[in-house]
């Protein structure tokens, strides 16, 4: 059977119930072996299904001359950020360390419902895209009324489909959406293999225009070799639920974000034509 280290971000208690479902959820996975690790800077005693808690805590004390620097070396974590806007980051240093024991590795944050749907069909694309593409996933939101649809956070702003990227392989058509945050990412250990070849996993970040906390995930899809896509053909196997349903309304302080379903469903009719 084929193993799966899921690793979660977590900030406060605020979404535990968010948090239970996911880690819920992964642990439900049959076809799959799922060990789940989550980096919280608070204790979570009441999350059932856990197999591994990392609890961060903050420090006033760099331990190197970058600002990113998160542990004293490789070997030797000291669960310490002097930022906790660098928490995501640790997850990325958790894979890295675990690089050669699992076959996938998952980074999410903490509302995100990974199902098994998404990790067969991330297998099955990696087996026809050539290396140099990386398929991945599409965030929705469903509305807290009885509206009909989904609401797609990340198509928003100058956010749209690259109309001319369409491609095919093994007849399923992908395409790229020129917004690459998706809250988490799915990666291969041969892909994992890759990335360390070019860069330090744990730590490497850009400065580009995605804050500290999305590079964790938009990082891997625009430095690394590969080019982001969404198998278009099977768009609703490659939804990705954000459990909280806070842009279709702007709640909780949160700007309205996104397009409803009639928008992306005439992109995608443009696409598949």
């Amino acid at each position: 059977m084929k193993t799966v280290l899921a690793v979660i971000v977590n900030f406060g208690s605020e979404q535990n119930m968010y948090l239970q479902q996911v880690v819920t959820a992964l642990k439900a996975i049959q076809n799959y072996n799922v060990t789940v690790v989550v980096n919280s800077n608070v204790p979570l005693p009441e999350i059932s299904g856990i197999d591994k808690l990392n609890v961060i805590e903050r420090t006033e004390t760099f331990f190197g001359l970058s600002k990113l620097i998160f542990k004293i070396d490789k070997r030797k974590w000291n669960k310490k950020v002097f930022d906790y806007n660098l928490l995501p980051m640790t997850c990325r240093q958790v894979i890295d360390q675990e690089s050669e024991n699992f076959d996938y590795f998952i980074f999410t944050e903490n509302d995100h419902l990974w199902l098994e749907h998404h990790i067969r069909g991330f297998a099955g694309y990696e087996a026809i895209l050539p290396e140099n593409r990386i398929a991945g996933l599409i965030q929705y939101e469903d509305y807290d009324n009885d509206t009909d649809g989904r609401y797609y956070p990340a198509y928003h702003g100058p956010y749209d489909w690259d109309y001319n990227s369409v491609e095919e392989y093994a007849a399923k058509k992908f395409a790229h959406f020129t917004n690459v945050h998706q809250g988490s990412f799915i990666i291969s250990r041969h892909q994992l293999s890759r990335i360390k070849a070019q860069h330090d996993f744990y730590q490497f970040i850009s400065n580009d225009k995605y804050s500290i906390k999305c590079k964790v995930n938009t990082d891997l899809y625009q430095y690394c070799g590969m080019k982001k896509v969404i198998c278009i053909s099977e768009f609703e196997q490659n939804l990705i639920h954000h459990l909280p349903n806070i842009y279709t309304t702007g709640k909780l302080g949160r700007n309205k974000l996104g397009s409803d379903d009639i928008r992306m469903r005439a992109a995608l009719q443009r696409l598949m034509r």
